[in-house]
């Protein structure tokens, strides 16, 4: 996992497909959204342990993707927080 010089080997471990999500389309222009989504850090860290990237790239990303976060709210004159739930995010399930 650490190497990435290395070929995986796909007759190892071929694709196995898992499950198939289907997703309703969804209006996310609303000005209430964009400003959300604005304040908002995008860091694919904000998962649950087992499903955290691994990997020397991915910890390097992750600080690169912090350091953006800062400048981006810095330069927005918006306050760094990272949301609480899903919730405080997208508003109560409908």
């Amino acid at each position: 996992m650490e190497d990435t010089t290395v070929e995986w080997p796909e007759q190892l471990s071929p694709p196995v497909t898992v499950a198939r999500l289907r997703l309703p389309q969804q209006d996310i222009s609303g000005p209430e959204n964009l400003e959300k989504m604005d304040s908002l850090p995008f860091t694919p860290w904000r998962v649950t342990a087992e499903h955290a990237p691994l990997g020397n790239i991915m910890r390097t990303r992750k600080e690169a993707y912090r350091r953006s976060f800062i400048a981006r709210h810095k330069l927005n004159q918006q306050p760094r927080a990272e949301p609480r739930s899903a919730v405080e995010v997208l508003g109560p399930a409908r």
